[in-house]
């Protein structure tokens, strides 16, 4: 009976009585097979889109015996490497440059793995179906600097970093910015553009908020360092229903300029029939306004008991309760 193969590594399996003075070199051969199949290493050069090991029967030497591959070559198309069909592994380095091509790796007539630019691949084929290891694998410890170039996407499950509690900073770079996100672990800070966060929550730069805020618990304080910054609230139609004036120390409503007092209250519509001020006063034994100044009999303070102001030059007209009234105002001095 004649020599037979093994389906997996093409080994010869010999009969008894057969290859009489040659089962030393047919033993050897075998052996070397089986060496390249533990621990062989092989470059192959990417010959044509639809490429394919070599391998043979009994034969040594040959490309698909090897467990690790590195595959070169420039790709002028997306490409395909083919290995036998049967079941095996490799360990494949791609080390070929791919432009905007794909190269896959598969067992002949079957499905193929990805293989990504300058990567190394754990593979292993059924004999129809290549499979990468690291593509579909449980849990990973990595005990030293885990480097990623490609995406990293996590679904099904929770991120948590520094689940230890370490004095561990974590940071995220934008394309412009070394700290967009900053994570300072020893004062349990956040920062963004900001890698020295001086409160809980630190942000250099704008910020725009397109959701309700809720300030709960703290005080609100705007312009903390005393700097000459503006702030306004701008209301449907009114685009300075609030105005701070930083630079002049004025509160204005209605106007981005307030210029006549410290608050100046501007109707800011020749139509709408609304007043400039509405004073409602729930508790009846507490007056509407109240004055804080000096009085003197002259005109010297900002409260007179003078009587000789002057004449009535005019009135203004103010509403108590839906009805009209008429504040009388004198000549200036």
């Amino acid at each position: 009976m004649a020599s037979t193969y093994s389906d997996r590594l093409n080994l010869e399996l010999q009969t008894t009585g057969e290859n009489s003075g040659t089962w030393g070199t047919i033993t050897n051969n075998n052996l070397q097979k089986l060496e390249a199949a533990i621990k062989g290493y092989v470059s192959v050069a990417i010959a044509s889109t639809s490429d394919a090991l070599t391998f043979e029967d009994g034969s040594t030497g040959l490309e698909q015996d090897n467990a690790i591959i590195k595959l070169t070559g420039s790709l002028t198309a997306n490409t395909t490497m083919q290995c036998e069909a049967q079941e095996n592994w490799f360990i494949v380095d791609n080390a070929t440059s791919m432009g905007t091509y794909t190269l896959g790796f598969k067992p002949a007539g079957g499905t193929a793995a990805s293989l990504v630019s300058s990567s190394k691949h754990l593979l292993y084929t059924d004999g129809s179906t290549m499979f990468d290891v690291l593509a579909d694998c449980g849990n990973i410890a990595a005990n030293g600097t885990l480097t990623v170039t490609g995406n990293v996407e996590f679904d099904g499950g929770t991120f948590i970093f520094n689940q230890s509690s370490a004095d561990v900073d974590f940071r995220i770079e934008s394309n412009g910015n070394a700290n967009a996100f900053f994570v300072d672990a020893g004062n349990d800070r956040i920062g963004i553009f900001n890698a020295s966060p001086s409160v809980a929550f630190d942000v250099t730069g704008a910020a725009k908020i397109s959701g309700a805020v809720d300030l709960d618990g703290g005080a609100f304080t705007w312009n903390d360092t005393g700097a000459s910054l503006d702030f306004r609230c701008e209301t449907n139609t009114l685009a300075n229903a609030f105005f701070i004036d930083g630079s002049a120390d004025k509160i204005g409503f209605g106007t981005n300029s307030p210029a006549d007092a410290s608050v100046e209250i501007n109707q800011a519509s020749t139509t709408a029939g609304t007043a400039c001020l509405s004073l409602d006063q729930d508790d009846t034994d507490q007056e509407f306004i109240k004055f804080d100044g000096t009085s003197n009999s002259d005109q010297s303070s900002s409260i007179t008991t003078d009587t000789s102001v002057g004449s009535i030059t005019g009135h203004i007209r103010v509403n108590i309760n839906g009805t009209d009234y008429w504040i009388p105002f004198y000549a200036t001095n």
